[in-house]
């Protein structure tokens, strides 16, 4: 399984733009950020990768931003990469 978190220094910023992309139609959760990222508040925007370029335009600017990182779930665990 493959997906895109957008990632935020603060937890009041990352359910912002999570109420932002619902409020935009797009389908999106906010889970906890992966620990091999290591970096941001512990929460992040979860999305499918296919929404990503319009996804990508709207939240790129947000105050906070860390960035975009892919989370690739696998047999052997999970794999983050920013983007």
């Amino acid at each position: 399984m493959e997906y895109i978190i957008a990632v935020y220094r603060s937890r009041s910023v990352s359910i912002r733009a999570y109420n932002f992309l619902l409020g935009n139609g797009v389908t999106c959760a906010l889970v906890s950020t992966p620990r091999s990222a290591n970096v941001g508040c512990g929460l992040s925007v979860k999305f499918d990768k296919s929404v990503f370029p319009h996804v990508r335009q709207a939240l790129a600017s947000g105050e906070t931003f860390v960035g975009f990182f892919v989370v690739r779930n696998t047999g052997y665990g999970t794999t983050v990469a920013r983007i």
